[in-house]
């Protein structure tokens, strides 16, 4: 498994063991606000010293919305700081916090759970999928959500433990694309698969699509595991909209060329909820 994923992005939490448990039991006991408090004012010195991430974040408000160059520099800020929001609640959920969910009235998921196929769910870095993968209500179908691997033994357990007690199957990425006949299978059996619509995890199988004015590559692999089986796309955003909410949308997409259309829209919306910390468009 090593060095497989993605040249450009790693797909580990960042920080030690024991800083990622100490987190746990602080953010299950500790309201968010205060820990979004002290993230507030750590912000400065990861904009300081990962100048990799702060170059695309910057990069991105500048050239593809346009931004001024303050403007710019404080949606780097909010970027990083939203990040590192979505992070606590992460944490938070593993020590137990309950959060709050809407769903936009376009929602398509409930019609789909009480189907008898299975369906993909295309997720991808903005707000926060893995949060709402442990509350939403899928009509007794089996949810297999491809993780990478690498992730750190902390995470884990946290996914681990929330899993167990919901209808939720963790299937790890792995090199010998074993996953892929696991996925398949679930789809087979009417079961749900959510795959990450916006990373390439080492695949050469890729679609060039406008996005923000100019061609990026996006996965194949989502589309052509529905293909196979026969089965729709539903691309899923969860965006946080205060402390303890989040509001869900979900909308079917045929192909790679109208996901990026949906992700454009739902990051235009939300400009400062989107975690993407390299350059997209090499």
């Amino acid at each position: 498994m090593a060095g497989y994923g993605h040249s450009k992005w790693k797909g580990s939490t960042g920080g030690t063991p024991w800083m990622q448990r100490t987190l746990v039991r602080l953010a299950g006991a500790l309201h968010p606000s205060v820990l979004y408090a002290v993230v507030s004012l750590v912000i400065p010195f990861y904009m300081l010293f990962d100048r990799r991430g702060y170059r695309a974040s910057y990069s991105f408000y500048r050239k593809r919305l346009g931004y001024g160059p303050l403007k710019s520099f404080a949606g780097v800020y909010r970027n990083f700081f939203s990040m590192g929001k979505i992070v606590i609640d992460r944490f938070a959920m593993y020590g137990g916090r309950s959060f709050n969910f809407t769903f936009d009235e376009n929602n398509c998921l409930s019609t789909l759970s009480k189907g008898e196929k299975g369906f993909v769910i295309a997720s991808c870095h903005v707000g926060n999928f893995e949060l709402a993968g442990y509350s939403l209500s899928l009509g007794g179908k089996r949810l297999n959500a491809l993780v990478f691997a690498e992730e750190t033994k902390a995470v884990m357990a946290g996914r681990e433990e929330l899993f167990g007690r919901r209808n939720i199957r963790m299937v790890p990425v792995s090199a010998d694309l074993q996953h892929l006949f696991t996925v398949s299978a679930a789809l087979a059996d009417g079961e749900i698969v959510a795959v990450p619509a916006d990373r390439l995890f080492g695949s050469e199988k890729k679609i060039r699509c406008c996005f923000f004015g100019e061609e990026a590559s996006f996965p194949a692999g989502p589309y052509a595991l529905a293909g196979a089986r026969n089965v729709p796309v539903v691309a899923v955003f969860v965006m946080k909209t205060g402390v303890t909410t989040y509001s869900i949308s979900a909308a079917e997409v045929a192909d790679a060329a109208s996901f990026a259309a949906a992700l454009e829209d739902i990051v235009r919306r939300y400009p400062y909820q989107w975690f993407n910390f390299y350059n997209f468009w090499d």
